[in-house]
């Protein structure tokens, strides 16, 4: 890519259209040769890439990448100051971690007249937005981390939002005056219920999607309420931290995603090996649970009460 297109794309998330690469210089036979040998990658109609390798990124990350490319590419063909970027697409925008929704549409909040609906795989939604509900990232308007939460969680899933809302707890803190502004905002939208119980559900503490989404399997099966993130030392000083621990009944939980051991070397498995030990020499008992796992709640309950059995 010549230097004046690769600066250009680079103000618009990696993103160009036909109309800009031939304002620099390349010719409808250049482009076609760089789409055809994966030089280039179509986002969408008249709407180009760089080709990027993101196999180093977790699939919910990759995600994340291409519906960012994608907003970018929609908002490079809309009337400046007509929409904004609103839901899990600002939420995509602002770096937040998305799992289990659907990222095929761009949703944007209309700023003017415009009706609602959907349109070439765009969802235009209607709403009410205040100055404090906007803001801009990347040269793009879009709602704020805590208004995209609101509305990305009124229309997805409790898990889905319960790991969204966690990602945004840990790293966009939310002030209580937002909170509550957005709260009494949102109070009649149709799944403000889901939204208000996955935020009261969420904890800045959980540190991946995967143990997000165990502690909304546990809390769903009825399990305790764990603490999380939790120190231990022996006589030998600091032991580790651990992703769950049920005090009253002495019992650790750890998820072991794949990406946590992607590159781990012998030496740092066995080094997890005697942590486990040290932990269980402390009268511990302690349940590993994996992705795979998560993909069986029933089995991963019936282990857990186990455990609690015989602590």
């Amino acid at each position: 890519m010549n230097p004046k297109l690769k600066l250009l794309a680079e103000g618009q998330g990696g993103v160009f259209s036909r109309g800009q690469a031939a304002d620099c210089g390349y010719t409808p036979g250049q482009i076609h040769d760089r789409i055809r040998d994966g030089r280039w990658q179509r986002i969408r109609y008249g709407q180009y890439a760089e080709a990027a390798d993101l196999s180093h990124l977790t699939p919910w990350d990759q995600q994340g990448q291409k519906h960012r490319r994608l907003v970018h590419a929609v908002m490079n063909s809309m009337r400046p100051g007509s929409v904004a970027v609103s839901h899990q697409s600002a939420l995509a925008l602002h770096g937040v971690t998305l799992w289990g929704l659907d990222l095929a549409e761009v949703h944007l909040s209309r700023l003017d007249r415009h009706r609602g609906g959907r349109i070439a795989g765009v969802r235009h939604h209607r709403g009410k937005l205040t100055e404090a509900d906007l803001t801009v990232v990347g040269r793009l308007p879009a709602t704020t981390v805590s208004r995209a939460l609101f509305e990305m969680a009124c229309t997805s899933s409790f898990e889905a939002a319960v790991i969204s809302a966690d990602a945004v707890r840990r790293d966009h803190p939310i002030s209580t005056d937002v909170e509550q502004r957005l709260l009494e905002a949102t109070e009649f939208w149709p799944g403000s219920a889901t939204a208000r119980a996955a935020l009261q559900f969420s904890n800045p503490l959980s540190e991946s999607v995967g143990e997000s989404r165990l502690r909304v399997l546990m809390q769903n099966h009825g399990l305790p309420t764990p603490l999380l993130q939790v120190a231990f030392t022996d006589a030998d000083g600091f032991v580790g931290r651990v992703d769950f621990y049920f005090p009253d009944l002495r019992t650790v939980v750890e998820f072991d995603g794949l990406v946590k051991y992607a590159g781990a070397t012998s030496e740092s498995l066995v080094q997890e090996k005697l942590r486990e030990d040290r932990l269980r020499a402390l009268g511990l008992q302690v349940v590993r649970i994996t992705w795979a796992d998560l993909d069986h709640p029933a089995r991963v309950v019936a282990r857990i009460r186990q455990a609690f059995a015989r602590s």
